[in-house]
């Protein structure tokens, strides 16, 4: 399951016209960011077609995006009678277009596909997604993430997956050191986690690799003295990491994030962060009581050996020392105090609140108080 058409590197925006054109679209309904829009240069590229195609924009949803949200788009979908749909933005914007497209061509109340009270059918009319961010890595994937009433439901289908992407690395050039610290730490976080995922194999351990080994080597400069050269290694990575998830999904640390970001506002790819090099060392010591992962504890330690050598790291120890110097190196927090949560209450309610689906994923098992303890240390 992957993308049809994909463009790649510097200007490639370009080839818009020539999908707009292979679809035979005269209408086309834009989902993009309030701000991002503006400052990544993608409004100025769109003002170009302005005469020769007709626009419907919606951008009216929050940085995690809320079913209402999502409901106001659809119905405007299906009001616009647009010929495809088109995506500009970070993860939340590309989401919100797959669900829109997707949602908005089945029959039953949209809500209920999200919670799994029935099974999509129908597939949306084309859609192209072009990343403005380098960490998402939603255009690669065939699920996309909304909140209902502050829980998060992720809804997976091949009909998600957009049809065309666009990869155009100009248009993180503006990104804000801010920015982009939080969507490549999620973008490693990602790549990392599916290395270990239970779902692995090797085209997606190979994907991986090559994310981790592009952000180790290129997020620190991306944040703190940005080039060309590194934003296009890291849009790079992004996309690499968003292909190795939709292989084998996500796995503890982002379980244990969810609730981190929709109860205490703490944004996603410091929530994801936080937990990861503790995971590190948890799963490395797995063992035949705890496995999680089919094919046993001498593949998981063997997996976890050519993870650590892709981290230039001798010891898992060592690996979670490098993670938080990684965090550290690019501003970002390495204690949840720092975000509010500092009482027993509020790990045990995170604890409590863990995504039981993405744990799954994990390749050891864990238990309530495991998990109290990993948040703990993060106290």
């Amino acid at each position: 399951m992957k993308v049809q058409d994909e463009y790649t590197g510097v200007h490639s925006i370009e080839n818009l016209r020539e999908i707009f054109l292979k679809q035979n679209a005269a209408k086309v309904f834009l989902v993009t960011g309030r701000k991002s829009f503006g400052l990544s240069g993608a409004e100025n590229f769109f003002k170009k077609f302005s005469e020769e195609f007709e626009f419907i924009q919606y951008n009216d949803f929050s940085e995690n995006p809320k079913y209402e949200e999502l409901e106001k788009g659809i119905n405007l979908f299906r009001d616009s009678d647009c010929d495809i749909i088109v995506a500009a933005g970070g993860g939340s914007v590309i989401d919100t277009a797959k669900l829109i497209n997707t949602l908005s061509a089945q029959e039953k109340d949209p809500a209920k596909y999200i919670t799994g009270e029935e099974v999509i059918s129908n597939k949306g009319k084309h859609f192209t997604a072009i990343p403005t961010t380098s960490g998402a890595g939603s255009e690669a994937t065939h699920f996309a993430v909304v909140y209902m009433d502050m829980e998060k439901f992720s809804l997976a289908h091949e009909f998600i997956l957009p049809d065309a992407v666009i990869i155009d690395p100009e248009l993180t050039y503006s990104l804000s050191p801010r920015h982009t610290a939080l969507s490549g730490i999620d973008a490693f976080s990602q790549a990392v986690e599916s290395y270990w995922s239970v779902n692995s194999t090797d085209a997606s351990r190979t994907f991986a690799e090559e994310a981790i080994k592009l952000i180790t080597g290129n997020l620190n400069k991306a944040v703190n003295n940005p080039d060309p050269e590194c934003r296009i290694s890291m849009s790079t990575a992004a996309n690499l990491a968003g292909k190795a998830i939709n292989i084998t999904k996500t796995t503890a640390p982002h379980a244990v994030s969810y609730s981190m970001t929709s109860h205490y506002g703490v944004p996603h790819g410091q929530a994801v962060s936080y937990t990861l090099g503790d995971f590190l060392v948890y799963n490395y010591n797995v063992n035949e009581d705890d496995i999680n992962d089919k094919r046993g504890v001498s593949f998981v330690k063997k997996t976890f050996e050519e993870l650590l050598k892709i981290l230039g790291c001798k010891s898992v120890y060592e690996g979670r020392e490098k993670i938080k110097q990684l965090m550290t190196g690019i501003n970002l927090k390495t204690n949840l105090k720092d975000y509010g949560i500092s009482s027993e209450e509020d790990i045990r309610f995170i604890a409590d609140n863990v995504n039981t689906e993405r744990l799954g994923n994990n390749p050891r098992s864990l238990t309530n108080s495991e998990l109290l303890s990993i948040l703990r240390n993060n106290l």
